[in-house]
């Protein structure tokens, strides 16, 4: 099943390796990802497109959002789900 997660994370040095690492450590794959910082730089806004194997995402969400670097996390339904991802479903 694919879902999409959308993260608000810091910009410090290693932030985008330790999320995507938890996210496949967890037993998802990361089918595709959009990145940008914000004006001011200091932070980063990703959004994760990723299949699992009928792993719980409320897990995987939960766990993203013990990251340190990690401000917010959100997993998207299939309507707010960007044109460019829209395969997902709703979590």
């Amino acid at each position: 099943m694919n879902h999409t997660l959308r993260m608000n994370i810091y910009k410090v040095e290693g932030a985008l390796i330790r999320l995507l690492g938890l996210i496949e450590r967890r037993g998802f794959a990361v089918t595709s990802m959009n990145a940008h910082a914000d004006e001011s730089a200091q932070h980063v806004e990703v959004t994760v497109n990723v299949h699992s194997s009928g792993r719980s995402v409320e897990t995987l969400t939960r766990q993203i959002q013990k990251l340190y670097d990690v401000r917010s996390v959100a997993c998207l339904t299939a309507a707010e789900t960007p044109a460019v991802v829209g395969e997902s479903v709703a979590c």
